[in-house]
């Protein structure tokens, strides 16, 4: 078996700030001097691991999905009823969705649509998202005559929690508030076994 190559591993490494610093500054603002230093390398260094700012903004996004699949698989893990495992991901994104802010990232990602490798790479990710979402709810949930079919639920949760993140970024609600609108929500979405 071979070893991952080092850039793949120092890619790995550095995503988590490089998605950090674009968090805090947007696209435009952020400039490769300033993810080297919040890196703690020579700009040269992310030029070796990425070819442009735009691919760094890019792998960003993607890191964003896959930490975030990551800790889906993490918290379901040990639940082999599907009912517990919807459940248990509603309870914990009511609690965290927002909390590390890189919402802020696919918003700036957002206004960049005009752009076709933004445009794929949001297509991309929400698919993801989306195909992510369909296998918890129609594993967990209990098809009742009144709710909407699982891809369309799916969207909806896709859209409750952008609207959750505007919430959190515009302070429309408080932390509480939100988390019981967050709940409810989710729960005639996917139906009453949530």
């Amino acid at each position: 078996m071979s070893r991952p190559s080092q850039a793949h591993e120092q890619r790995r490494n550095l995503l988590p700030i490089v998605c950090q610093t674009f968090r805090d500054l947007g696209y435009r603002r952020t400039t490769t001097a300033e993810l080297a230093r919040r890196c703690g390398v020579r700009v040269n260094i992310l030029y070796r691991l990425w070819p442009d700012k735009k691919a760094m903004f890019l792998a960003a996004i993607d890191d964003i999905f896959q930490s975030r699949a990551e800790k889906w698989r993490e918290l379901m893990a040990d639940l082999s009823d599907p009912a517990r495992r919807v459940e248990r991901l509603i309870a914990y994104e009511t609690q965290h969705q927002s909390e590390f802010g890189y919402y802020r990232v696919i918003f700036t990602a957002l206004a960049e649509t005009d752009d076709d490798e933004m445009r794929k790479t949001l297509i991309q990710m929400y698919r993801q998202f989306h195909k992510l979402v369909v296998q918890q709810i129609s594993t967990g949930r209990e098809i009742h005559p009144n709710g909407p079919p699982v891809s369309d639920a799916a969207w909806g949760l896709i859209g409750l929690a952008t609207i959750s993140n505007i919430i959190v970024e515009l302070n429309l609600l408080g932390p509480r508030q939100r988390e019981q609108m967050f709940a409810a929500v989710a729960k005639s979405l996917v139906g009453d076994r949530v």
